[in-house]
């Protein structure tokens, strides 16, 4: 169905009532009313007036029905004023019957080009898949994205999200649909005085380092738990697996934050650095491991919640490492094992204290030992140190933050990692492609996921009740 066949099928009589007051112009005929409509969709710009009028509930519609051409090119949507006010005054929506109502496919094209032209609508995408790479040269691209339409980054997020950001700035949002969390959440987050309490709620290091990313006027950020907190509240949107990015107008509305003020009030108690219970309500640890037995730095920051026992300790260093517990694992200290299974028990020199993990929590031990060494088979040793504690939100445990490789499995140990990481970093090497090809096998990665380790990690420790050697196979490991 063409665009006149469209007009001319659904256009009732009585339409031309609204295209009079509309239009402020008088049509005797319905055919009439076709030819203006017609010429009207052929010579849609961007100074067009429906294109500052649209809802975004209705810009939305445009957005999502765009790329969704039909046999027939028409697209069927509910026949409703409260949704699509702009849409059916300008009769563009027409009543099909049944509370339904239809929409030509060269209406919704024109009205996309218009949305685009006005930047309404971004030009570019506001998200990048998360199987699409992203090399270090095409990361100044990301512009398109921070630089954009506010409401279209914000919209990466979903409304359980936004309402969640609403909630813990002590905002009260107008309706409970996303575009109102959006409008609301747009607009405190680039208003100067809000930010000012928002700032409130980052840790000293955190906040530290987005000040000076704002002096810098850098954007983007790599997706780590460092910026926890910036993302929980809206600071920063993630728009690759590896990349969050700060849209510009919150950048330039903190360039007019009275920072001052806001280290005056942390210094009073008011944020996180003078006040625990701003930081969240579970205690947690923060550990910092390192491997042994190598030349260069392999290290990860890991936050974990307290009152977690030995074996769910042992499945996040598990999960931080990329290793797929191949092995026995076991934590030493001086006279103290704790060992993974029950199996590996046995008789050890008098004098050894024998745990078992499932059974031992975590921070009575951290308690008397602060630094511990845990022993992945014979591949593997890692120090295991107990930095500091803190207070997070959920119960719920993460890498914070990371240096070097993947540790990787089944090449003989620590002792050989660094050779085989020679191999691999030179494509023309003779033993590259039979090296490749094995350690890709196992838990080899280019680049570290601390993203899609933390979703794990997410998924895993959602459960309320703790996780054992005993119901281990019921968990998502």
């Amino acid at each position: 169905m063409d665009l006149h066949q469209f007009f001319t099928h659904f256009l009732e009589e009585n339409e031309l009532v609204r295209a009079n007051l509309i239009n402020d112009r008088q049509f005797d005929t319905k055919a009439a009313l076709v030819q203006f409509k017609e010429a009207e969709v052929a010579g849609l710009d961007a100074d067009s007036v429906v294109a500052g009028m649209l809802s975004m509930t209705e810009v939305e519609l445009i957005s999502h029905l765009v790329d969704m051409e039909t046999d027939d090119r028409l697209h069927y949507v509910a026949y409703d004023v409260r949704q699509y006010p702009v849409l059916i005054d300008y009769q563009y929506v027409l009543e099909a019957g049944d509370g339904t109502g239809a929409i030509h496919h060269d209406i919704i094209r024109a009205l996309h080009g218009i949305l685009k032209e006005s930047g309404t609508l971004p030009a570019y995408p506001m998200y990048i898949h998360k199987d699409d790479p992203l090399d270090p040269e095409e990361i100044s691209q990301l512009h398109h994205i921070y630089k954009g339409p506010i409401y279209w980054l914000y919209d990466n997020l979903t409304w359980r999200t936004l309402r969640a950001m609403l909630k813990r700035l002590n905002v009260e949002p107008d309706g409970h649909q996303k575009e109102d969390y959006l409008r609301h959440m747009t607009s405190v987050i680039t208003h100067p005085k809000y930010l000012e309490g928002i700032l409130l709620q980052l840790w000293p290091e955190e906040y530290a380092s987005i000040r000076e990313n704002v002096e810098k006027s850098f954007n983007v950020y790599e997706a780590s738990s460092r910026w926890e907190t910036a993302k929980e509240i809206g600071l920063l949107v993630k728009i690759h697996a590896d990349h969050y990015v700060m849209h510009e107008d919150v950048r330039r509305a903190l360039e007019q934050v009275d920072f001052h003020a806001v280290e005056t009030k942390v210094r009073q108690g008011l944020g996180p650095a003078g006040n625990k219970s701003q930081g969240g309500d579970y205690n947690a640890h923060i550990i910092r491991l390192t491997v042994e037995d190598i030349d260069f730095e392999i290290t990860r920051t890991i936050i974990v919640p307290a009152g977690l026992n030995f074996f769910e300790l042992h499945l996040i260093i598990q999960k931080a490492m990329g290793w797929r517990q191949k092995h026995d694992a076991m934590f030493r200290s001086g006279n103290l094992v704790i060992v993974e299974r029950m199996n590996q028990v046995e008789g050890r020199s008098e004098g050894t204290m024998e745990l078992l993990s499932s059974f031992t929590q975590i921070d009575g031990v951290f308690d008397q030992h602060e630094v511990l060494e845990y022993m992945y088979g014979a591949s593997y040793r890692l120090k295991v140190l107990a930095e500091n504690t803190t207070n997070i939100h959920r119960r719920i445990p993460g890498i914070r933050d990371y240096a070097g490789p993947a540790p990787i499995e089944n090449i003989g140990g620590a002792g050989n990692l660094a050779g085989v990481l020679e191999i691999l970093g030179d494509p023309r090497h003779p033993e590259y492609a039979r090296t490749y090809e094995k350690v890709r096998a196992t838990n080899f990665r280019e680049r570290y996921p601390i993203t899609a380790i933390n979703n794990q990690l997410e998924k895993l420790f959602r459960k309320s009740h703790p996780i054992t050697e005993f119901n281990s196979d019921e968990a998502d490991i």
